[in-house]
């Protein structure tokens, strides 16, 4: 078992920045004016300018060949509702590395073209039964999590290994490449932690967010953080203070594997159900 650590030096070195002094909050720019299918993650493109978008469509866990991947304009109006749709499964958590676009599609990775569109390449899995989450490092590696077996894989190029398998990863979904760490948020019982790439130990960041489903950078230090079925985003800043930012539970929405773009102060919030909501952070 690797050491578990519980303080956040390592973290904030990772991190170095500084946390805002201001106060903001998120609200609302637009709902995506197409319906989506289970869509389940969104990530910004800066070298096309578009959103990518990942719906699942049809049964959870099917092997049914009919999940596809939208593309939205930065007002949330559909470039493109069925962008890819070249036999992915489930679609889920979404990566860049390049002009690759990567995506998560249970027992195997999809790597995708962004300039053509077309597929480049399915890379396996073995014996994985669950990757949910991707992330890419600034070497280009891409780490995985494996929601059902408690794993996190590495892939570099075609070759891929299981770089991670321990008992502090419980049901983990939300992933994000630091410099020297990866920050991990289990979905079952909601401990974010940040993973020493260089020694693979566990500093706990937070807990309390109940299924824990996405994260990212929020650009200044801090980071946005879901709760998925309960539709909640948390902020948590470069001291690992957690606050609650958005709570779509009112309106019975899901933030499932959200993403930001700092450039245009805009978090991306799939729902799984039929829509995409932007909100603007100020």
């Amino acid at each position: 078992m690797k050491k578990l650590r519980t303080a956040l030096p390592l973290l904030l070195l990772s991190l170095n920045a500084t946390a805002s002094l201001e106060a903001r909050e998120l609200t609302r720019a637009w709902e995506c004016d197409t319906f989506m299918d289970k869509p389940e993650s969104a990530l910004y493109a800066e070298s096309t300018g578009l959103i990518y978008v990942s719906n699942i469509s049809g049964e959870y866990f099917a092997l049914d060949g009919g999940g596809f991947i939208s593309t939205l304009n930065l007002d949330g109006t559909v470039q493109e509702a069925k962008w890819f749709c070249g036999g992915l499964n489930n679609p889920q958590g979404l990566a860049l590395s390049g002009e690759k676009l990567f995506v998560a599609d249970l027992t195997r990775i999809a790597r995708i073209d962004l300039k053509s569109g077309e597929l480049d390449k399915f890379i396996p899995i073995e014996d994985s039964k669950f990757i949910n989450d991707l992330s890419a490092d600034e070497n280009g590696d891409i780490y995985a999590t494996d929601c059902s077996l408690n794993r996190i894989y590495r892939i570099r190029g075609d070759a891929v290994e299981t770089w991670l398998e321990s008992p502090e990863l419980n049901s983990p979904n939300g992933i994000l490449c630091l410099k020297d760490t990866l920050l991990v948020i289990n979905f079952l019982d909601g401990k974010l932690y940040s993973v020493n790439k260089a020694d693979k130990s566990f500093t706990l960041v937070c807990d309390g967010i109940a299924n824990g489903d996405g994260i990212c950078s929020d650009g200044e230090g801090g980071f946005f953080v879901s709760g998925a079925w309960q539709g909640e985003v948390f902020h948590i800043d470069a001291q690992g203070t957690k606050t609650l930012v958005l709570n779509l539970g009112p309106e019975e929405k899901i933030a499932a594997d959200i993403s930001y773009i700092p450039s245009k102060k805009l978090l991306l919030i799939p729902t799984l159900y039929k829509t995409v909501l932007g909100y603007r952070w100020e």
